[in-house]
């Protein structure tokens, strides 16, 4: 996919979600208006201090007040209170496709994601305010003890937000959950917009060398460098989708990497800088056959003066890294202009 299509299909399902709201927001005013069901599950609160929201529809039961009325129309407003929480997060799952587009998700996330309220919704509300049943779910859960890998932290975020949807939506306060939703799905597409808190993104840390991308800013405490500073210097990439597309391409050979048994893995990258791709090759190779335990040539791409070679390979030890470097240092004919090593060690593909 090329940068404008991304940047289209961006834009329009930032458009889809806008849209949505707007229809929602739309419809539970009219159906909060003309549906007495309705109007006590979205606004069936009361703020403290002030009267009761409901009033402004014409009144309604205060939050977490037991649930009066017929069988069927409590079984109604649970209807209407858990297709609540569902519309709700329906827009959520979109800004959390639409964000982690690049980097991949989980199915299993966004189907929990649209269950898990349905679910609280109705826990809520058997509870309701009776203490003793409240205690024996409680007990309940912990005798269960569910249990889940995340492997990102705006995950559990995410998980945490259809939690109070659900409570929300289960004490007759579907408004306050549809503002919840739509707060938090601004914080988000606004921090994922300006790429805020990225260090690749931020100009305020400065330009980042080619290594601090392929290896990550982390590998410089124990960087190793040889040959002409400025060539290392001259390589920071300055342009954001030149940065993406190095990290992108690095995160694919690690991943490769981290299917391989421990002991066979890369665990070095290694940049070296010469004026002529074959030759400095030839010359780099020679070192690393004799010193590493397995190597391989990532990339080769134009650079001041001449070429960029990326390798990665297994150098097991800190006097193996400082021989690969004095060798290069040393290397005849002038052909390598500058080396630099970064350790591999800790680093893992994005999910």
């Amino acid at each position: 996919m090329t940068p404008k299509n991304a940047s289209q299909r961006s834009r329009g399902g930032l458009l889809r979600i806008a849209l949505y709201y707007a229809l929602l927001a739309g419809l539970v005013y009219a159906l909060v208006r003309y549906v007495p069901v309705v109007r006590d599950a979205v606004a069936g609160g009361q703020l403290t201090g002030g009267p009761p929201v409901g009033d402004i529809f014409g009144g309604a039961a205060p939050i977490g007040s037991p649930i009066s009325g017929s069988p069927w129309r409590t079984a109604l407003l649970a209807t209407v209170s858990m297709l609540g929480a569902l519309a709700i997060m329906v827009p959520v799952t979109w800004v959390y496709m639409l964000t982690r587009r690049h980097r991949g998700y989980h199915e299993s996330v966004v189907h929990t994601l649209l269950i898990l309220p349905v679910a609280v919704t109705g826990i809520v509300m058997i509870v309701g305010t009776n203490v003793a049943l409240a205690f024996a779910l409680a007990g309940i859960v912990a005798a269960v003890r569910f249990r889940t890998t995340l492997e990102d932290t705006k995950d559990a975020v995410y998980v945490f937000l259809a939690i109070g949807v659900g409570i929300a939506s289960g004490v007759q306060a579907v408004g306050v959950a549809l503002a919840l939703s739509l707060v938090f799905n601004a914080v988000v597409l606004v921090l994922w917009n300006t790429r805020f808190g990225n260090i690749y993104a931020d100009s305020s840390t400065g330009a980042l060398s080619d290594a601090d991308v392929l290896a990550g800013p982390e590998s410089a405490a124990t960087a190793l460098a040889v040959g002409d500073a400025a060539i290392l210097e001259a390589a920071a990439p300055r342009d954001l989708a030149e940065i993406a597309g190095r990290a992108v391409r690095m995160e694919r050979h690690i991943s490769e990497e981290r299917s391989k048994k421990k002991k066979n893995r890369a665990n070095t990258v290694l940049l070296v800088y010469a004026r002529s791709a074959k030759e400095g090759q030839v010359q780099v190779e020679q070192v690393l056959e004799e010193l590493a335990e397995r190597s391989k040539l990532a990339e080769v791409n134009p650079a001041k003066d001449g070429f960029q070679l990326v390798y990665l390979a297994r150098l097991d030890g800190a006097a193996v890294h400082g021989a690969v470097m004095d060798r290069l240092k040393n290397a005849g004919g002038g052909v390598i202009l500058a080396a630099e090593l970064r350790s591999l060690k800790g680093i893992k593909p994005r999910a």
